[in-house]
């Protein structure tokens, strides 16, 4: 049966190009942890050509926009990402209906198909469709279960559903009778744990989540050394050094997140210089950083920059307001530094990354 199910998997491969799907997939999520965003969709895109009855392309290659949206503060491929989770749900479903009686194949129909519906809620939530993210969470956790029942060893499966359990420990007890179960967060840990050790694919993403959720419970000492693991693997990307900043910031390391937000502003400049938000945000936490650690000449460089670049953006931006306001406050607070000299040099940023 396996066998069958694999000629049909690459009925028209490009032989040309062959490589089998795991390999494709796995060099497609490396250059997508990288932000080589051109480099990944290659991949995901020859997977999806070369095995278009799996939906394991499809689901990644939703990944890989939803991170490129994060990245560049955009919406511009929704409409395409929301379709590809549906490509995935739908080749799912089929996959399962003809050879559901194959107990790994089974396993793994259920394991894209949550994993879809996460990419979804996930994305619903942010947008602040919180019913939709919740009905979608809810039917990946049912499909994430039935697929670690059937197989255990499907580490990539655990990710979401310890993330979601965490969740619901730190849930309001008021609402909790919206998700009724019990729920541990020793658990939720150790499932997250779990996948970043033993999972396939989502190792480095389960890493970054593990950060944001030892946050979270205020574990910032352990926090703040999975997300420098993170930014030693990748140097080069933003994604996993604003997760750096946000332990940093979170537990006082100011001037740590100095160092860091001047890299981060690099590459802001250097990937992205037409995105007048990404580059005033970076100059936001490069002045509060400069004031709290007692540069005020720079703070006050740093304030009117950002205060001038965010006149850039027409767009509504949610924190865009209260950015404004705490910059203007700032500048007015140290304008007696204004006039004064301050050279900024950029040398040296470049040796953080490749």
């Amino acid at each position: 049966m396996k066998i069958l199910i694999c000629l049909v998997l690459i009925n028209e491969v490009d032989s040309l190009f062959w490589e089998p799907l795991d390999s494709l997939i796995l060099k497609g999520l490396e250059f997508s942890y990288a932000e080589k965003y051109k480099e990944a969709e290659f991949y995901f895109e020859l997977a999806i050509r070369n095995y278009p009855e799996s939906p394991i392309g499809y689901l990644y290659k939703a990944g890989l926009l939803d991170l490129y949206m994060l990245d560049f503060e955009t919406d511009v491929y929704e409409g395409t990402f929301y379709k590809l989770c549906d490509e995935a749900i739908m080749r799912s479903q089929r996959i399962r209906d003809r050879y559901g009686s194959d107990s790994a194949i089974l396993a793994l129909s259920y394991f894209t198909e949550g994993s879809a519906h996460a990419y979804k809620a996930i994305r619903k939530g942010r947008n602040k469709e919180y019913l939709s993210a919740l009905n979608g969470g809810l039917k990946s956790v049912e499909l994430l279960r039935k697929c670690i029942d059937i197989d255990s060893t499907i580490y990539d499966a655990y990710l979401p559903l310890g993330v979601f359990e965490f969740a619901m420990v730190k849930i309001p007890k008021a609402f909790r009778w919206v998700v009724p179960g019990d729920y541990s967060k020793d658990e939720a840990l150790r499932k997250i744990e779990l996948s970043i050790q033993k999972s396939k694919y989502i190792g480095i993403l389960a890493k970054n989540a593990y950060v944001w959720v030892l946050s979270y419970d205020n574990q910032l000492d352990s926090a703040l050394k999975v997300a420098q693991e993170l930014v030693e693997l990748y140097p080069g990307s933003r994604t996993f050094r604003w997760t750096l900043s946000y332990v940093q910031r979170r537990s006082g390391n100011w001037k740590n997140a100095l160092k860091n937000h001047e890299v981060i502003l690099y590459l802001t400049l250097r990937d992205q210089p037409w995105n007048s938000y990404n580059i005033a945000l970076s100059l936001y936490y490069l002045s509060i950083s400069s004031y709290i650690t007692g540069d005020k000449r720079r703070a006050l460089f740093y304030a009117e920059a950002c205060k001038n670049e965010m006149s850039e953006v027409r767009e509504d931006r949610p924190e865009k307001n209260k950015i404004l306001r705490v910059v203007t406050n700032l500048s007015s607070k140290l304008e007696k530094y204004e006039g004064k000299e301050l050279y900024v040099d950029p040398a040296g940023v470049e040796q953080y990354v490749p």
